[in-house]
């Protein structure tokens, strides 16, 4: 029997990798160098073996909208029985790491609780690996300590920081009221009346509640309704809003403030997302847009380049990106030989 379990959230595509992805895997550099179309099809059936076992289960990330492949998340399996038990890992590039890891790991766990009986989620961590620790925050995972010299890496043991998801708690913090999936389905058709219309009625039902009030501010930029998405941006932030929400509202508020002129507030909104999400992309390109429009166009230049050389597959930019980084910061100097 092949494994097909797949979700999908407002942007991402979660699913099985089939032989078919093989070429874009291999344009987004998620491949091995070296590996042919044949190893790439070993290895999907080596995944689908693995997960009618009840071993491991693979899952390719993909951003809905044109099918780009951002990364893989595996949930093997620990222990069944009176455990019900697994561990959950993923291997994305540092860019969409920070983007998309924690959209697509909480679709995972929703996969893990509802659909693969799991009571009991564990990530490991290397204490020294920033980003995964701040995703594992992001993603509001409760830490129960180190296991010393837990994991061999080029023969030599190192510690892992444990990080845990019980099946009762997730569903009780994170549970949502109303009808999403109908929302999502009515987006993915272009059916965006109808979705505003949607999640009004939720509005009226939950006034406060910070998802609702985010959705709604969606809604309103899907049609070009800027200004009137405003107040909901800022409504879901205030109130709570939770990643890996919270970030797309920072972004949503801060280009919207941008594209109605007001400039400053765009950069106070962009600036205070960054100080939560660092490395977020799409912050860092808004805000270097904004900085264009408060005339400081070098600080804008250089945040620009910054931005892509960190998040470009290009090999031919990745071959200067030292350069690059260097003049990103010295853009007004000029040197004599």
């Amino acid at each position: 029997m092949t494994f097909s379990l797949e979700t999908q959230t407002d942007r991402l595509t979660i699913r099985p990798l089939d032989s078919s992805d093989y070429p874009d895997c291999l344009a987004a550099s998620l491949v091995p160098a070296g590996f042919t179309e044949s190893d790439f099809k070993t290895v999907v059936a080596l995944h689908q073996q693995g997960a009618a076992d009840d071993r491991e289960y693979h899952f390719g990330v993909f951003r809905t909208e044109e099918g780009l492949p951002l990364g893989r998340i595996i949930l093997s399996t620990l222990a069944r029985n009176d455990f019900q038990w697994a561990r959950i890992g993923y291997a994305f590039p540092a860019p969409s790491l920070d983007e998309y890891g924690a959209e697509a790991l909480t679709a995972v766990h929703t996969l893990a609780f509802d659909h693969l009986h799991f009571h009991r989620i564990e990530l490991h961590i290397d204490p020294s690996h920033q980003p995964s620790l701040a995703l594992a925050e992001r993603l509001g995972m409760q830490e129960e300590g180190i296991r010393h010299q837990f994991l061999a890496q080029h023969e030599t043991w190192i510690d892992q920081r444990i990080f845990v998801s019980l099946r009762q708690e997730r569903t009780t913090t994170q549970t949502r009221p109303h009808d999403w999936e109908q929302v999502r389905l009515l987006r993915q058709t272009n059916h965006y009346a109808d979705a505003k219309k949607l999640v009004t009625s939720y509005l009226d039902q939950t006034p406060d509640d910070p998802f609702v009030n985010y959705q709604m501010a969606w809604c309103h930029d899907s049609l070009g309704e800027e200004a009137a998405a405003v107040p909901y941006y800022v409504q879901a932030i205030e109130a709570g809003l939770s990643a890996p929400d919270l970030q797309q509202a920072y972004v949503g508020l801060g280009s919207t403030y941008r594209a109605l002129g007001r400039y400053e507030e765009a950069y106070t909104t962009l600036t205070e997302g960054l100080t939560h999400f660092p490395d977020h992309p799409a912050l860092q390109t808004f805000l270097a847009l904004t900085l264009y429009n408060l005339d400081r166009s070098s600080e804008s230049i250089g945040l620009l380049v910054k931005t892509l050389v960190e998040t470009t597959h290009d090999a031919d930019i990745r071959t200067y990106r030292r350069a690059l980084r260097f003049y990103a910061e010295h853009l007004e100097e000029m040197w004599d030989s």
